[in-house]
């Protein structure tokens, strides 16, 4: 990283005086060298000129002027005025060389030479570099005090001048165009020729080589030069801004809508906010050094401006902004700023820079357009992927070389030890030669540490703005103030004479180099209705008075001081009552999560926006503020912010802010407002859609909910901190209250601002912060509604009411609250659960592979896909960032870094990382093992180890790995030397440490990470003979505890080492090799998960008690304790599973699934009925559809396999006989009926059939037969029997039927339907397709023979899948959960738990069943419209 050394004065060359010759390049159009050595008498072998002079000038392409590289000339020929303006605001360069013998006649010689000959060089014989359009005289003159003036920075500006000139009267040669073009430049060249009148007779009379001893006579130059600027740079904005509305008028009206639809930041570019342009006249140097750094791309692509709060990084980068967009070459720009959210969110950078490099090329949004149209999702990637798919992969398809701005990093929330931006741009910058990055920040850890990543410190320039000489910032400052006070002077009367020289010289003494010091103190003279003198006189007086505050920023000033007096004078005389309106005001302003506008304070407050806003214009100089009640206020800088809050610093109390108080006031005013304010359906949105579809929807928010009901939707829980008993009595009833009456609108006007998350936070927050019963009763039921139905909340407002309020659990409080707001499109006739399960939060994919791991705080969750890595909200399991896997290793475990810095897949071959600041990746490497088991970092980050098993000589071996990750390189491994090493392995200070297991004994090793010696026993433990098999079970051993847990044979022990006692000894649980034990962090918690069951132990002061029992349906479940133990991740088949260990879930009759429950269930033709029996069972239950109430209980004292029902009657079938009853007409309370009820019996004919155990069975829909599949032990084969219900004699009998079938049903049409699963690509699992085949056979009755046959029917017999999605009535299931009705209306939507792999549907009519394994009852749902 090469630091620049500010006020570096350039050295003059030996043997040549300092003679400047200026060359002008224009990197947008064709140039074609010159060599001028000879013609100047400079010697080509001169140890003192570094690279052969050159004039380059402009000239058409030709053969011999191929197109150069990346950073050098270019041409292009240019018919247009778009085209032509971007020749005229091309990249310019400077190249300054020194030339010739110190005399006058020699000089004037060479000025014509040079000049001459860029005229006649053949190449130029008709466009020549200088002196072709209307601007010829002006460039000699600019170019006679290049040559003979010898003032440093004079010479650069008109270097500058000269070549911005040359292309501009270029362009002037040119046709216009347009009527507006030709008025644009008319006016332009009367100005710039006006002023090209005063130079000349300013010039006629000096000598330019003395202008280094007048200082007046500089001053003066200098100012004429920086109004031709002023008038050239006016002039290429007004034609960049053409440019920029022509464009966006042309632009195709789909592109545009792309566009404007995709997430990123609103109103982040240079072109919005308050920001000031840096004065003219006033940081010349740093600005010259930007700009020349921009147009060369020889120097390093990134630029970063560092400097302290104050010195002014914001308003240089606005200016460096504004002048490369006049120049044509801004690509795109972000001003982060920690007041607003998308402003201060690092995955809105990436995003907003790319749709305004979108806007601005056209071949940059041609691809991009096409990418987000392909992948909606990409903004929501990595930092990684944004970075390399929006930005980097776009510019190199494009070729478009441009510079791109980001100010102010340090406000972006960014809690990595290194900027996680910064390290992105490191890895890509080699990628993207043509793009420069100009960065300010200050000097924080995070930002110099980004800094100083090796990949980006080659490649970045460094200008520390607070290290530039003190006298030159003072003499920028004094200019500040002198130019303004020259304005307020302007504007007023009676101050001819003010300021004195004495009042400067004590102001500028005072900033110490602070120009916010500077832009304050002159907001504060210049108030409104105020005298300037007198304003100045107080400031004066009241600093020397001795009202400073106590921290010093500069010598002999404080902006302590400052502030304090400025609120003095603003609030000095008001009436003593009115300082706790003014704290509550200006607390309000620095408090707020977001700026707020005066009448949003006001509506917050209470109070009446005629007194809020005089309140606010008396501190105007302190703050951001508009004239518009509604623009919002901010503070003027953020030292203010800090300054107010600190009583140590704000000594007067009338001021100083007592946080807690202010958040109180502040939460107790949202709280209000909602209450008042919101209502059901605000925005008007039509019943049943979801957000998406609402075209108009930004505009319904802006209509219907105004800025103060947004924030306090947004923002109350923000302000709800740790509070006094008082505070806590003034908060409890008007929060009771918004949550009793308001909570539905509220998630309402959330699920419209796309602001769902919010609502989780919020109940979280609200449920810790309160332990009055009310409250926390309201607010544990609340986060459980916001968790279960957070899908649905964050895609629709409406179904805030149609879907998540129906199916909320009967006894819920929110379902008692709000039920008779409740507009259903779906009736719940059976099913509806009691309470909320134990399982807040699930989510479902058809990619998950099943395994997951915790991020070190707990917060998230990575989960294996195919093909990719997700990191997931640990409380909403929705998506925050998307890795990409390697090919071939979907499934293998997952690891996070203890700082969680780091994400690292152990795959069959090797090790890949991911770096979870960016989503980069971090490395990889080969390792041969079979199963990865434990790892462990140094603490330094530098060094992991593995512990893994593979095979040796036929034998299990285990093996600790170690690895340098800078780069990834094998450092050693060793193997256990004795017993067997036990997960997991951790680091003890710099050292390595695993425990190894044998019979009778366990062994703690240490082993330094880099060191080649064998590991030493620190320390051996006894363990009783109970355990002595334990090296052939699974082992595990917390460190922090001492705790050694172990399974085998049926049973799950902890075996405390130190204390040599049992703290948990429990046999009769099933151990499968599937086993997977966990503890939290602490040790509070120790889980264990075989098969379908989880179990969680919690820490008493003696042992480990059963605190969970938790049975899921998935047939096999791997659960994992966050490290803060305050969770529980099981991931499970396909679908996802997350709940808190605070809740006690008891044995398996309060589970959230009871193991190997499953449901048959039936519907009558009709619709009327409907009848369902739950396995292992022996009871039908009869339910009335439409009432939804209890028909008729039937025992059948045998195990009930399969049933059918009709309006009349219901046949059940198991153990070998069918037994069909009649129902009865009317509905009789409690009616139960047994077999001897029953209207007919039937045995079965299956005394030639050996049963290896049916596995299906299907009784048709007129209850007339049966169907039989079962599987025959030798050979093991499928046979399907057709038998009649009336006799059981067999009607059709097929074997061997096709292996492949797993579901046979009687359906409408007579047709036995099976459903074959087809696997391809088995030798490449991440290859693999499946599809679903579906058969038919077609039963025939042969009345001749007396025979039922089966007639084959051949492709695929319905659209419907294995687990039907589809109603022959017309509605159906989306992929997404959507239930639509036939005219497509959005009727219900299904959570998670209802739509995965696990549940079987069944469609009739407009009647949907839902049956999942452990589920006390299925779930049958009817549609409507």
């Amino acid at each position: 990283m090469k630091k620049l050394i500010p006020n570096k004065k350039p050295k003059k060359s030996l043997g040549y005086p300092a003679k400047h010759l200026l060359l002008g390049i224009s990197t947008n159009i064709a140039v074609g060298p010159l060599d001028f050595r000879a013609a100047l008498d400079i010697d080509p072998k001169d140890e003192n000129n570094p690279e052969p002079s050159r004039i380059e000038f402009v000239g058409r392409e030709s053969e011999a002027h191929k197109p150069p590289t990346p950073g050098s000339s270019t041409v292009v020929a240019i018919p247009d005025i778009e085209q032509g303006a971007r020749l005229m605001t091309g990249n310019v360069g400077h190249i300054i060389r020194e030339a010739g013998p110190d005399m006058a006649s020699e000089e004037q010689s060479r000025k014509d030479t040079v000049l001459d000959a860029s005229i006649s060089h053949p190449d130029i014989a008709n466009e020549g570099v200088v002196g072709f359009g209307p601007l010829k005289s002006l460039l000699r003159t600019i170019s006679d005090i290049c040559t003979d003036c010898e003032h440093a920075t004079i010479k650069n500006v008109a270097a500058r001048l000269l070549s911005r000139v040359t292309s501009l009267d270029r362009l002037f040669a040119t046709p216009p165009g347009d009527v507006a073009e030709q008025r644009r430049r008319n006016r332009v060249i009367d100005e710039l020729k006006g002023i090209e009148g005063q130079l000349r007779l300013f010039c006629g009379g000096l000598e330019l080589q003395r202008l280094t001893d007048n200082v007046q006579c500089n001053g003066d130059l200098f100012t004429l030069l920086e109004d031709l600027q002023d008038a050239i740079f006016l002039y290429q904005m007004a034609q960049q801004t053409g440019i920029v509305d022509r464009g966006f008028k042309s632009m195709d009206p789909a592109e545009a809508g792309t566009l404007n639809d995709f997430r990123c930041a609103r109103q982040a570019e240079y072109r919005h906010g308050n920001r000031n342009r840096c004065l003219k006249g006033t940081r010349g140097t740093i600005l010259d050094e930007i700009e020349l750094w921009a147009c060369d791309f020889h120097k390093a692509p990134v630029y970063w401006l560092n400097g302290l709060a104050g010195t002014g990084k914001s308003t240089i980068a606005q200016t460096i902004a504004e002048r490369l967009f006049a120049e044509g070459r801004l690509g795109a720009s972000f001003f982060c700023s920690r007041d607003f959210e998308d402003r201060s969110n690092l995955r809105f950078i990436f995003p907003t820079l790319a749709v305004q490099l979108a806007r601005t090329y056209t071949e940059f949004r041609s691809i991009f357009v096409t990418l987000v149209r392909s992948d909606p999702e990409v903004a929501h990637e990595s930092l990684y992927g944004q970075m390399n798919r929006l930005i980097v992969q776009p510019l190199i398809e494009s070729a478009i070389s441009t510079v791109i701005v980001i100010d102010a990093l340090d406000e972006c929330k960014d809690d990595e030890p290194a900027s996680a931006i910064l390290s992105v741009l490191g890895q890509f910058m080699d990628q993207i030669p043509n793009v420069k990055f100009f960065v300010t920040g200050r000097p924080e850890p995070r930002i110099r540490n980004g800094f100083r990543l090796p990949l980006l410190a080659k490649v970045t320039d460094v200008f520390v703005l607070h290290d530039v000489e003190l006298g030159r910032v003072n003499s920028d400052i004094r200019l500040f103030y002198k130019h303004n006070c020259s304005e307020i002077k302007h504007r007023r009367h009676g101050l001819d004479d003010w300021p004195t020289e004495e009042q400067l010289d004590l102001l500028c003494g005072r900033a110490a180099g602070l120009f916010i010091y500077a832009m304050a103190t002159v907001r504060f003279i210049d108030l409104k209705n105020m005298n300037p003198r007198k304003q100045l006189d107080r400031l004066i007086r009241s600093q020397e008075s001795g009202s400073e505050g106590k921290t010093k920023l500069g010598a002999g000033a404080t902006l302590d001081s400052l502030y304090t007096t400025i609120l003095r004078e603003a609030f000095g005389d008001d009436d003593p009552e009115n300082d706790p309106k003014v704290r509550s005001v200006l607390g309000a302003v620095i408090l707020a999560a977001n700026p707020l506008s005066p009448s949003a304070v006001a509506a917050i407050l209470g109070l009446d926006v005629a007194d809020v806003f005089p309140l606010l214009s008396s501190a105007h100089s302190l703050l951001i503020l508009q004239e518009n009640v509604d623009h919002p206020v901010q503070p003027f800088h953020k030292s203010f912010s800090d300054f107010i809050v600190d009583p140590a610093r704000c000594a007067d109390p009338r001021f100083c802010v007592h946080p807690p108080d202010q958040h109180t006031e502040l939460l107790v005013g949202c709280l209000e407002l909602m209450n008042h304010k919101l209502e059901r359906n605000m925005c008007k949105l039509p019943d049943g859609v979801i957000n998406t579809e609402v075209k108009d929807l930004k505009w319904r928010a802006e209509q219907h909910i105004d800025k103060a009901l947004g924030y306090a939707c947004r923002s109350w829980h923000k302000h709800l901190n740790d509070t006094r008993p008082t505070q806590i009595l003034k908060i409890t009833p008007v929060l009771n209250k918004f949550l009793e009456e308001k909570f539905l609108c509220w998630l309402e006007v959330l699920s419209v601002l796309g602001a769902a998350r919010v609502a989780v936070d919020a109940m979280e927050r609200a449920e810790k912060w309160s332990d009055l019963p009310r409250t926390l009763d309201l607010t544990r039921d609340y986060f459980r509604f916001v968790l279960k139905f957070f899908g649905i909340i964050s895609t629709s407002a409406p179904h805030v009411y149609i879907s998540a309020l129906p199916l909320s659990p009967q006894t819920s409080i929110v379902r008692k609250l709000y039920e008779q707001y409740a507009c259903p499109l779906t009736r719940v006739v059976q099913g509806l659960p009691i309470s909320w399960d134990p399982i807040p939060a699930t989510r479902y994919d058809a990619h998950f592979w099943g395994s997951a791991a915790w991020s070190p705080c707990s917060r998230f969750i990575a989960v294996v896909k195919s093909g990719v890595i997700e990191i997931l909200d640990a409380a909403t399991l929705e998506r925050r960032n998307v890795f990409r896997s390697p090919k071939g290793v979907p499934y293998r475990p997952l690891c996070f870094s203890p700082d969680g810095c780091t994400l690292t897949q152990f795959c069959k071959k090797g090790i890949n990382s991911w770096d979870i600041q960016t989503g980069g990746p971090g490395g990889s490497v080969d390792v041969d093992f079979v199963d990865f088991l434990s790892s462990a970092y140094s603490m330094d980050g530098r060094i992991l180890a593995v512990l893994g098993s593979s095979w040796l000589d036929f034998t299990l071996v285990f093996t600790i790995v170690t690895f340098d990750l800078l780069p990834w390189t094998h450092i050693r491994s060793y193997h256990a030397p004795e017993g067997r090493i036990v997960p997991p392995i951790w680091t003890h200070r710099d050292c390595l440490r695993f425990a190894t297991v044998q019979p009778g004994s366990i062994d703690i090793w240490e082993a330094e990470f880099t060191s080649v010696h064998t590991p030493a026993i620190i320390g051996s433990f006894a363990t009783p003979d109970d355990i002595a098999d334990a090296e052939r079970g699974q082992c595990l051993f917390l460190p922090a505890l001492s705790q050694l847990a172990f399974a085998a044979q049926d049973t799950i022990s902890i075996w405390d080492i130190l204390d040599s006692r049992f703290s948990l000894n429990h046999s009769q649980i099933p151990v499968s090799a599937g086993l997977k034990m966990s503890f939290s962090s602490d040790g509070r918690f120790f889980s264990t998960s075989a098969g379908r069951n989880i179990y969680v132990w919690k820490k008493s002061p003696s042992s480990y008690v059963l605190h969970q029992m938790v049975t899921l349906p998935s047939l096999y479940v791997v659960a994992v304790l966050s490290p803060d133990g305050e969770t529980i991740i099981a991931v499970g088949g396909q679908t996802i599973y997350v709940w808190h260990t605070r809740d006690r879930i008891h044995l398996p009759g309060a589970s959230a699934y009871e193991s190997g429950r499953s449901h048959t269930l039936d519907f009558s033709s009709e619709n009327v009925l409907s009848a369902s029996v739950r396995h292992p069972g022996t009871t039908v239950t009869i339910r009335d559809l439409q009432s939804g109430d209890l028909w008729l209980d039937i025992d059948a004292s045998m195990e009930i396999m399969c049933l059918r029902v009709t309006r009349s009657a219901v046949a059940v079938a198991g153990e070998g006989r069918v037994i069909i009853w009649n129902i009865p007409e009317e509905h009789c309370v409690s009616a139960r009926a047994s077999v001897e009820d029953s209207a007919h019996t039937a045995t079965l004919d299956l005394s030639d059939l050996q049963l290896y155990g049916p596995r299906e069975k299907s009784i048709s829909p007129d209850l007339s037969r049966i169907a039989v599949l079962t599987h025959t032990p030798e050979p093991l084969t499928q046979r399907l029997q057709i038998h009649d219900t009336s006799t059981g004699r067999r009607l059709a009998d097929v074997e061997p039927f096709p292996q492949a079938c797993l579901h046979i049903d009687l359906g409408e049409h007579e047709v036995w339907g099976d459903f074959g699963h087809v696997i391809e690509g088995w030798e490449g699992i991440e290859d693999r397709e499946s599809k679903n085949v579906m058969e038919g056979w077609e039963v025939i009755e042969d009345r001749e023979s007396g025979t039922t046959k089966l007639k084959p029917l051949s492709g695929d017999m319905s659209p419907q899948k294995l687990r039907p999605w589809n109603s022959r009535c017309g509605y159906k299931v989306t992929q997404d959960g959507w239930v639509l009705s036939p005219t497509e209306k959005r009727l219900l939507w299904l959570p998670h738990h209802w739509r995965s792999d696990d549940v079987r549907r069944i469609w009739s009519g407009r009647f949907l069943g839902l049956k999942q394994e452990g589920l006390p009852e299925a779930v049958i749902l009817e549609f409507f419209e």
